[in-house]
């Protein structure tokens, strides 16, 4: 394991792996993600599935959006 980073994410969950995508996406290097057990084995697991085909704020129907288009 690498002792020095950039950037160190802390927790392997839907957050903590999307910034980890994104960082990389955007070109950035020397980053690493700090997980203590598998990934998604913490509180993300509870959402697992968890999609909601009605929305009533806007902002996280088009976070919603963003987030099927990228899976694609």
């Amino acid at each position: 394991m690498k002792s020095h980073a950039k950037v160190v994410v802390i927790g392997g969950g839907v957050v903590g792996c999307s910034v980890l995508f994104h960082l990389a996406r955007h070109g950035w290097s020397d980053i690493v993600l700090v997980e203590r057990d598998e990934l998604t084995s913490g509180s993300t697991w509870h959402a697992a599935g968890g999609m909601h085909t009605i929305n009533g704020d806007p902002n996280v129907a088009k976070l919603q959006k963003y987030t099927i288009s990228l899976y694609r």
